[in-house]
Formats: C-alpha cells, structure tokens, sequence
C-alpha cells in the first residue's frame, strides 16, 4: 500500500508537487517571501511562511474597499454619496486624484474604483476617514482575519496599533488570511452576495496588470490586488483558469528596492504566478509575447517637484 503522503505526491492533481517548484523559486530569494496557494475546488493549500505578518501595503485597500460596500449595503452610505477631495499639500502623489483642482469632489463610487482599480492613496485616505478605521479592522476581526488591520493613516490610534504601524506601515496581513479573504469573495461569504459581486469585479479591472494577471491568458478572468513599498513587494489574486485558484504573495526586507520592473521582488512573484498558472493549466502553456515588457504600468511618473 502507497502511503498517504506519497500518494499525494504521486498525484498530478495534488498542490505537494507545486509547493516544491515555489520553495525552490523562493529559495535564493535575497529577503524574506511567504506565500498561500489554494485549489477553490478542492479547497487544498499550500504555503511558505503562511501564517507570518508582511507588510500588506496596497493590498490593505481590499478591506478598506470591503468595509466600504457593507457600509453601503447596510444604509449608511451610498456609492453616489460626495466627499471632497483632500486640499493638495496633504495627498499622496499620483496621477489620478494628485492633479485634481481644489474643491473638487468625488462620490463614494469614484473613490473605491480609484482606490482598488489604480491603487490611488489619496483615495484611499479619503475612504478611510469616511467610512473609520476602527470599521475596517472590526469587519476584519468578524471574518476571523485578526492579523489583517490598518495601521497608518488614522487618528486616535491606541498605542499598540501606532506601535504595529511603525514595524510594518500602513498595513499589515498574513499570506494565508488573504487567500482566506479572497476565498470568502469567491464563494460570496465575506459579506453578502451582492457586496462580494461588485468587489470582485472592480477587483477584476485592475490597472497594474503585470504580474498575476500577466502569467495567464487574455481571455481569463483575473481579480487582483498588488502592492509595493522599497522593502516588499504583493501580489494577491484568483485566477478563474478551468481549475479556479487563490493566491498571496508577499514580500519583506527586500536586499532589492529599486523602483524597477526588474526589482528581484517583483521578478521572484511573476515566476511564482507562471509557475501556479502551469500547474493549474498544464494543457494551455501561456507566455508574453517578446518584447511585452517594454508597456508594464508606470504609474505615470507623477511628482510633486
């Protein structure tokens, strides 16, 4: 008799031989990467250093986004509600809100879709303020994601979340609770099926678009989030392949922090995300075409020089 654990490495449709292609992606890794994979058929998973805090980044802007559509759904705001913009001497430089005139003002609705589908920090800051912290982190807490909080960028901070936003920013996660979030979107159990909708599909237009979403083809759906800041890079996402897959991707204490698309942070997550696609589509090899590299996103180049 084959014993269970072989068998499971034997098995073409076990996640045992692909965590040994990421370990050894991961390993020569000059800082420290964790990550989650899960088979959303199965329900399977796998991860390196799954349960360790990272630095969330941008893929904080999921909970805050969250948090905002129940707001909604429950009646106390609504997506066409107005706030305005921050004055510009306290926003973050972009090149969406940064520019924007003073005065100008913004519905509730405009805000998440810059706040997830660009990334947009101003817009992000302005959804927090609105919809508070505090709502944020308790929603988190529901859903039993305790290591998953916001951390900068509000007022009134008790002491031990100002010491947490020191070590690890804005905000921080664990690779497993956000495969275990973007899980709850999938089966719509985060919240109710309509908010869990409308999240995944603005989370399906995603301008920053190459690394999840550049390992599969054009025609597959992709919901994503990424993030960055010099020391970390993040990637979380569900890839709808014919065998549906979630995956979080974290980098800390990157050797490399140059502000590249050669950054060896976001190089190591790109093969992670080519080597999850091959091994969920073995039958539909996929690659760029040469030269694709030139047109990744910039961001703009936006400063406030």
């Amino acid at each position: 008799m084959v014993p269970i654990v072989a068998a499971l490495a034997l098995s073409s449709n076990s996640l045992v031989s692909l965590k040994a292609d990421l370990d050894a992606i991961c390993r020569p890794f000059q800082g420290r990467i964790g990550y989650c994979i899960a088979d959303l058929k199965t329900g399977e998973r796998i991860d390196l250093r799954g349960y360790e805090r990272f630095p969330s980044a941008s893929t904080i802007k999921t909970s805050v986004a969250l948090e905002a559509l129940c707001q909604v759904d429950e009646g106390k705001l609504k997506m066409s509600d107005k706030k305005q913009l921050m004055p510009l001497k306290e926003r973050q430089s972009s090149m969406w809100t940064f520019p924007m005139r003073e005065g100008v003002s913004l519905d509730l609705d405009g805000y998440v879709n810059l706040m997830i589908g660009v990334s947009d920090n101003t817009a992000t800051m302005q959804v927090q303020d609105w919809i508070g912290s505090v709502a944020i982190n308790q929603r988190m807490a529901r859903l039993g994601l305790l290591n998953t909080q916001i951390l900068g960028h509000w007022k009134d901070r008790t002491p031990e979340v100002a010491e947490l936003g020191k070590k690890w920013g804005w905000g921080m996660t664990t690779p497993r609770e956000q495969v275990r979030l973007f899980e709850l979107l999938y089966r719509h159990k985060a919240a109710s099926p309509a908010v869990c909708e409308k999240l995944l599909r603005i989370l399906g237009r995603q301008y920053w678009d190459d690394i999840a979403i550049a390992a599969s083809p054009i025609d597959v759906k992709v919901c994503a989030k990424s993030g960055a800041i010099s020391r970390s890079r993040s990637e979380v996402a569900i890839v709808y392949a014919s065998r549906p897959y979630a995956l979080a991707l974290y980098t800390d204490d990157q050797k490399d922090q140059r502000w590249t698309g050669e950054n060896e942070g976001e190089v190591t997550l790109r093969k992670i995300c080519q080597s999850a696609w091959r091994f969920f589509e073995p039958k539909r090899p996929f690659a760029l075409p040469a030269g694709y590299e030139k047109f990744n996103p910039t961001g703009g180049g936006i400063s406030d020089d």
